[in-house]
């Protein structure tokens, strides 16, 4: 498949870090992964696919507080006021 537009335009770059741990995913357990290592003295890197930290914790993941079936049956209220 040929990619069109602005994402044809991307270009690689190799970049070569010396580390003593490479974490993989910044969720929860990945940046609690990262800043066990770095307390105990080890040089870190944090390899993450998105702007943000927190995996499904964070905000740029919207997922209902009661859980995927609040919002049925109109149901919205519940899972603002939690």
């Amino acid at each position: 498949m040929l990619m069109q537009g602005p994402a044809a335009r991307r270009e690689n770059h190799t970049v070569r870090v010396n580390a003593d741990w490479v974490v993989v995913g910044g969720g929860l357990a990945g940046v609690c992964a990262a800043i066990t290592a770095a307390r105990a003295g080890l040089q870190v890197v944090l390899i993450q696919d998105r702007p943000v930290l927190g995996g499904n914790a964070s905000s740029e993941v919207r997922l209902w507080v009661l859980g995927a079936t609040a919002h049925m049956y109109n149901n919205n209220r519940w899972a603002r006021e939690g």
